[in-house]
């Protein structure tokens, strides 16, 4: 059986992401930042695992728990996410963030879940999954994450 191939965010796109929405600040702990953005690519070679949304939901989780920020990883493991999502044909949020999302409130609470050990990751990809719609469009800015992405 083959593989899917899917794009995978690097350690400085997710840096990019952080420094745009949140702070123009650098991790506090690198080494944990880089660790969470491999994990999904981790996952998917040793597990196996091919569901894009638990993927999105194991960056999302990575990053919540390795705390590789001093402020804001909640808020980045979604934008993360959704842009990792995005590069591969999905998308959480049209509008990153948007105060009048209706999944917004989900979001934010399933991520304090998974920060208080309530929610697994694979849980976690399951409302990603119920949230997400396809796109086949790109905004200028995904296209350079989608193009400066690792395929694999």
């Amino acid at each position: 059986m083959s593989s899917k191939t899917y794009r995978f965010l690097s350690a400085n796109q997710v840096k990019r992401i952080y420094a745009l929405a949140i702070s123009n600040s650098v991790p506090t702990q690198p080494t944990l930042l880089e660790s969470a953005v491999q994990s999904p690519m981790t996952t998917k070679y040793y597990e196996k695992q091919e569901d894009i949304y638990v993927l999105a939901g194991i960056l999302s989780t990575k990053i919540m728990k390795n705390h590789a920020f001093s402020d804001g990883n909640k808020r980045l493991a979604l934008l993360s996410a959704d842009m990792f999502l995005k590069i591969n044909g999905y998308q959480l949020q049209a509008e990153p963030l948007a105060p009048g999302d209706p999944n917004k409130k989900a979001l934010e609470e399933a991520h304090v879940k998974v920060v208080k050990d309530e929610m697994t990751a694979e849980e976690l990809g399951k409302l990603y999954a119920s949230i997400a719609t396809s796109t086949s469009s790109w905004s200028d800015v995904v296209l350079a994450y989608r193009n400066g992405a690792t395929e694999y």
